[in-house]
């Protein structure tokens, strides 16, 4: 086939645009990144909260998150499972909020929530415009002090494990699998039990259980809080020490992060650093 000039300069022209297209996505990927790239700042507020901030102002949104520094890992024989237990009681009451009020709270200001635990973290996550920033540190704050561990919602919530289980690994044959190999592999060390814990301890657990977890991990020595967005970080800073964080005094966080430290085998925290 024999092509003609003009045939051949709109082929050209194809080609220079891709290249100009490529060219140009690269570019604002390069400017994307850089401006992601913000500064961290980090510092530690009187009762021992670790806090970390990243600016990112390409758009009017924050994500703030608190990260417990325990997970599956930190828990006893007996009673496998309590990490993430307490993590789905989190979203319950408070002495200041009514059950589901935290989420409902959240969803009224336009953002998002969950959670997720792991073998060596639980967090909690919310993601909203950047104004309504106080509003949610101000809700973290009230559940790691103030939560309410009922006994009738704590049995209504352990049924919800026990079927999220079911459904994860009880009924699916790689989910079953995986589980054996774990086990079978770390025969003498934490990491074989599963996160959500064995059917056997989740059915013999109480609301009690669920209480020593929060009373010994979820404290602020032994938090880290996170927040990246269009935030200043000293306006975050005073956001965190003039009204929040202080449900739990320094002495007893680090009394219970110390209780903590000793189950977990590290040796406790001795100043106002981090552990």
């Amino acid at each position: 086939m024999i092509k003609t000039g003009f045939q051949l300069n709109r082929r050209w022209a194809a080609l220079a645009t891709g290249a100009l297209l490529i060219a140009g996505s690269q570019l604002l990927m390069v400017n994307a990144a850089r401006a992601a790239d913000g500064d961290v700042t980090e510092y530690t507020l009187k009762n021992g909260l670790r806090v970390v901030v990243k600016e990112d102002h390409r758009s009017p949104t924050v994500a703030h998150m608190v990260w417990y520094k325990a997970g599956s890992i930190d828990e006893y024989n007996g009673t496998t499972g309590v990490a993430h237990v307490l993590e789905h009681m989190m979203f319950k009451e408070t002495k200041n909020l009514k059950v589901g009020e935290f989420s409902e709270t959240v969803a009224a200001l336009g953002g998002r929530d969950n959670a997720f635990t792991s073998r060596d973290y639980t967090a909690y996550f919310q993601q909203l415009q950047a104004k309504d920033l106080s509003k949610v540190m101000a809700l973290e704050a009230d559940r790691m002090a103030n939560l309410v561990l009922s006994e009738s919602e704590f049995e209504k919530e352990i049924k919800v494990v026990m079927e999220e289980r079911r459904y994860r690994t009880d009924d699916q044959a790689t989910g079953k699998l995986y589980e054996a190999f774990m086990a079978t592999a770390f025969q003498a060390n934490p990491t074989r039990t599963p996160v959500i814990g064995w059917m056997s301890d989740l059915e013999a657990m109480t609301y009690k259980d669920a209480r020593k977890w929060y009373d010994t991990w979820y404290t602020p020595q032994n938090a880290v809080l996170v927040v990246v967005g269009d935030v200043q970080p000293a306006e975050v800073k005073a956001m965190a020490e003039k009204n929040l964080w202080q449900g739990k005094t320094q002495e007893a966080g680090r009394a219970q992060a110390s209780r903590g430290a000793q189950a977990r085998g590290h040796t406790p925290c001795a100043g106002k650093g981090t552990c």
